[in-house]
């Protein structure tokens, strides 16, 4: 059991596409809460749209905060630590992982069942995530990754 939190911005061309991949997972999150940090587009009616469908998912509007390249994302993900951790303390939802994506990455249907079968086959595992693949000439290339170094979205 997990939860996941996806922080979103402006993502309006790709958004339907990357919350349908989650929903068709084949183990889904218990909880998810996506995080709008103030888009400006259509990104905000989208999540409306599928909250209205599906109870476990939630969402929060960031108030505005000044954007800088260094503590922003660190600024985003922990507004919506604070408030999943509480959100699942007072609903009672239990879960065993934290997971994070990526909002302009479509998820293959097993993303997050492959990375959840790693911790169960290795008990020192501490985190964990797939390769990052990137379309290149109509083909998906796998981007070089570091061993033993998460990379790419969906990281547990």
């Amino acid at each position: 059991m997990y939860i996941l939190i996806m922080p979103v911005k402006n993502e309006e061309k790709i958004l339907c596409g990357i919350i349908e991949s989650v929903i068709k997972q084949t183990v889904k999150p218990v909880f998810w809460l996506i995080i709008d940090d103030g888009s400006t587009d259509n990104s905000h009616k989208i999540i409306q749209n599928f909250l209205s469908k599906y109870d476990w998912i939630k969402t929060i509007r960031l108030p505005p905060h000044p954007r800088d390249i260094i503590f922003h994302v660190s600024y985003v993900y922990k507004y919506g630590f604070d408030f999943i951790l509480k959100y699942c303390n007072e609903n009672n939802i239990e879960y065993s992982f934290i997971a994070s994506i990526d909002a302009d990455t479509i998820l293959e249907t097993e993303r997050f069942g492959k990375i959840l079968n790693k911790f169960e086959t290795n008990n020192k595992l501490g985190i964990a995530s797939g390769g990052l693949y990137h379309e290149i000439n109509g083909k998906l290339k796998l981007s070089t990754k570091v061993e033993n170094f998460p990379s790419g979205t969906g990281r547990v």
